[in-house]
Formats: structure tokens, C-alpha cells, sequence
């Protein structure tokens, strides 16, 4: 199975470009980038998980702040990002790197202890995000953790204060939030927990619009 529009995000065409980008943190988009890998990277779950799945890996940048693992599976649907990844992470043997779509990946995936992802869920539906939740909690070794972060509104009132916020300093912005699918942390963190992630999910927040949200598996 394939997301809807996972051609459409496919980043070959800015790869060359994209490390460059996010580190604008005067952009809204890009503000928090780093805090978000750094939160991620370095959550306790991650740091002791032995099999690690980055979803959506793109250039290697979340990849490249993991201190240990035994194994490192780098998904992501752009040929051109992954080879930018595989040279940043070419001092590692045990990476294996695998073009397929956010959904399309888990038809035959194996299970992990962690499952990270940054910036790439946001490309998916409403419908899809759950779906992926899904898979998600299916995959996970019992007492792993997903842990995520991505760009996304608190609630449907945010989204209404941010639009209204960007409006004319930052028009653009507010045209991303109709071409994309940014989060709703209250619709995800529900979805997740219907997924059978329960209660145990964490969120935090960096910038108007960069959360971190984690949640682990128990049985």
C-alpha cells in the first residue's frame, strides 16, 4: 500500500538543497528543527532501543545523532536523499537503507524496539496518520516506543491563531498549511492511543509549529 500523494512529497528535486534549508530558523516551518532531532535522538527510549526504524529519513540528519544501535533501518521514498544519507552515514556498518513509501514499507517490515521519524508524517492524510499509527504499534517489539516529531497544530483553534498569526508576515506558511497535512495533537495523541499505544503517550512542544510526541508500547 502507498500513501495517497507520496509521489507528490518525494524530495528529489530539493535534495540537493534541503540540509541548507532547515537550518532557516527565521522561517516558521524550519523554527525548532534542530530541538526536535535533538529531542528525539536522545529520548530514552531511543537511546536504549537495539533496532531502530527511521521513517521518512530523508538526508540522514535524525540517523546521524543516534549515539548506539545494533541495527538501523533509513525508509524513505527519495532515491536523492538517501544517497546524500548513505554518504553522512558511511562510517556505519549496520545500516540498511530501503526506498519505499511511509506506508508502503510495513507490508512485509519487521518489528523494531524504536520507530522514529521526523518532518515526513505531515505528508499524510487524516485518515492515513491513523493508519499509520497502526502499523506503528504492530511493529514495535513490546515496551518499545515511537517517538516522532513533526509539524502540527495543538487544535483546530491553534491552526485558526497560526494562520491568523502568518498571514501577512508570512504568507507562504498559511499555503503550506493547505498543501500539507500538518498534525492535530489532539486528534493524534486520540488516534494513538486507539491504536492500543493506551494512555503512555508524551508530547512536547518546541515552536508554534514543531511537537515532539512519543508513545510506547506495553504488552
Amino acid at each position: 500500500m502507498k500513501s495517497q500523494h507520496g509521489d507528490f512529497f518525494n524530495h528529489d528535486v530539493i535534495a540537493h538543497e534541503y540540509d541548507e534549508d532547515v537550518l532557516n530558523e527565521g522561517d516558521p516551518i524550519r523554527t525548532g528543527y534542530d530541538a526536535v532531532l535533538d529531542w528525539v535522538s536522545r529520548h530514552p527510549a531511543v537511546v536504549a532501543a537495539d533496532h531502530i526504524l527511521d521513517l521518512g529519513s530523508g538526508t540522514g540528519n535524525l540517523s546521524l545523532r543516534l549515539n548506539s544501535f545494533k541495527k538501523l533501518v533509513c525508509v524513505d521514498i527519495s532515491d536523492r536523499m538517501h544517497a546524500i544519507a548513505r554518504q553522512k552515514l558511511s562510517h556505519l556498518s549496520a545500516v540498511e537503507f530501503v526506498q519505499a513509501d511511509l506506508l508502503g514499507y510495513f507490508e512485509d517490515g519487521p518489528t523494531f524496539d524504536a520507530i522514529i521519524s521526523t518532518y515526513a508524517i505531515h505528508h499524510l492524510t487524516e485518515d492515513e496518520k491513523r493508519l499509520l499509527f497502526q502499523k506503528l504499534y504492530d511493529s514495535l517489539e513490546a515496551g518499545g516506543a515511537a517517538v516522532l516529531g513533526d509539524l502540527m497544530f495543538a487544535d483546530k483553534a491553534d491552526e485558526a491563531r497560526l494562520r491568523q498569526k502568518f498571514a501577512d508576515s508570512h504568507p507562504a506558511v498559511v499555503e503550506a498549511f493547505d498543501e500539507e497535512f500538518f498534525w492535530y495533537v489532539d486528534q493524534a495523541v486520540g488516534a494513538l492511543r486507539v491504536a492500543g499505544f493506551g494512555l503512555d503517550v508524551e508530547i512536547k512542544r518546541f515552536s508554534d509549529l514543531s511537537w515532539g510526541i512519543a508513545a510506547r508500547k506495553l504488552v
